[in-house]
């Protein structure tokens, strides 16, 4: 899947729209062919069930616990380089109990994005010693200055299956909506496909698009 995040009244319609906009730059180190290749290769292995990547007492949190993680803005992805468009990602727990893979698209190529504790202030938590180096993310927000030029307001939130949730310049956050969605109307229950990797494409200085290639 690829889609577009743009900062304007339209971003909700863009999004459901599915829209792809890229440079030159980024389509040439990574595209949505790649990514469709990638599922291709996944289709033809058999199907690894995810669970288990998460220890079991981050499972047993309270939401109010896992509330209190939050991610340094410090650490936001393209902060550092003050694009247009910063990201910061969720800690696994709770009730997300699967990770999900980041990575970075550069014109000389992807990157992944790698998970550290140190990443997140973990409030009055007392456990942050016992989170894994590796354990990774369960899902990510983009922040863009939409309503102001100096304060990067939260835009758009994946976090949970597939599920998604953006809002515009003059908008407050509705209904999630979800990026596939299998057997809705089924007597026999409903699939909940869950994103499995992320691609994001670095923005250029004046970007006013931000590009997201994703996998379930």
């Amino acid at each position: 899947m690829g889609s577009s995040v743009q900062r304007a009244p339209r971003l909700v319609a863009v999004l459901l729209t599915l829209l792809v906009l890229t440079t030159d730059e980024a389509r040439a180190a990574f595209g949505l062919d790649d990514v469709a290749e990638r599922a291709k290769k996944l289709a033809a292995t058999a199907y690894n069930e995810p669970k288990g990547q998460v220890p079991d007492w981050l499972l047993k949190l309270t939401y109010d616990q896992w509330r209190d993680i939050r991610f340094r803005p410090e650490e936001a992805l393209w902060r550092a380089k003050k694009l247009p468009f910063q990201v910061q990602f969720f800690h696994p727990g709770l009730y997300y109990d699967r990770t999900v893979r980041m990575n970075v698209v550069e014109p000389s190529g992807v990157k992944p994005i790698r998970f550290s504790p140190s990443q997140f202030d973990y409030g009055k938590n007392d456990f942050a010693s016992r989170v894994p180096q590796d354990l990774g993310f369960a899902g990510l927000r983009v922040h863009a200055p939409i309503k102001t030029r100096d304060y990067y307001d939260e835009v758009i939130v994946f976090l949970g299956a597939s599920y998604f949730r953006a809002v515009g310049k003059d908008e407050v956050f509705g209904l999630s909506a979800r990026g596939l969605a299998l057997d809705t109307a089924e007597s026999w229950g409903e699939e909940f496909p869950w994103f499995r990797e992320f691609w994001l494409v670095t923005p250029a200085a004046n970007a006013k698009e931000l590009t997201i290639y994703a996998r379930s």
